[in-house]
């Protein structure tokens, strides 16, 4: 199956069959939040790689939050972030004007397990899903016409599956509002590079990062 085959199942999935379990469970909980995004080379690693392309970002995410039982439960998120480039790495000021950002819109299912049934309930959990990934890189140089012209523009746009085990707390706040807050490693993992004129454009070493999120959810009443 294609990528993009795999992108329509999964909103199909999305689309289709949580709304009906909601619906026929009168138990699912809609809502959102924001996160910060921290990117990382991963563990124990000293190669180059996205956290020193990229700083620390930010984003926003429309999810949905199944409860099962006081244990368990089953969620979505529709998320999009945004990591700024790092500015020791991208330094053209001499050269000429860069700009470079990274972008994710990530739509993903997730399963999580509460450690208690109070109205504090931390959790273990793990996400997975499509991510679709835009890196742009446009540089315009102050020496365009010479032979020391370097101006350089692309964007990569690709789609991949990852996943990402967190960990949060859950807090019940009233009989069908709640609130979490968690912390997520995502990893995407087979990401293949990708050339323009010799240039490795996508990754810079793998995408994966830290995310810390708060998020609210909210049921019918």
């Amino acid at each position: 199956m294609n990528l993009r085959l795999k992108a329509i199942s999964y909103i199909m999935f999305f689309v289709v069959v949580f709304p009906s379990v909601g619906k026929a469970q009168h138990q699912i909980l809609w809502g959102g939040g924001i996160s910060a995004h921290i990117p990382t080379n991963g563990f124990g690693s000293d190669n180059f790689g996205f956290k020193d392309v990229a700083r620390i970002g930010g984003g926003a995410n429309a999810s949905t939050l199944w409860i099962l039982n006081p244990r368990l439960s089953l969620g979505s998120e529709l998320a999009y972030s945004y990591f700024p480039k790092n500015k020791n790495t991208w330094n053209q000021e001499r050269r000429g004007d860069i700009k470079v950002n990274y972008q994710m819109i990530n739509l993903t299912a997730q399963g999580i397990f509460y450690l208690t049934e109070e109205q504090v309930r931390p959790y273990l959990g793990v996400a997975f899903g499509l991510y679709y990934l835009r890196n742009l890189v446009d540089f315009s140089s102050n020496y365009v016409g010479t032979t020391n012209d370097a101006s350089i523009s692309y964007v990569s746009n690709t789609l991949h599956a990852g996943f990402g085990p967190e960990m949060g707390v859950l807090f019940k706040l009233q009989k069908r509002q709640y609130a979490t807050i968690s912390l997520r490693y995502t990893v995407i993992p087979n990401i293949e590079p990708e050339y323009y004129d010799r240039v490795t454009i996508n990754p810079h070493g793998k995408q994966n990062h830290w995310s810390l999120s708060a998020k609210m959810f909210f049921g019918k009443r």
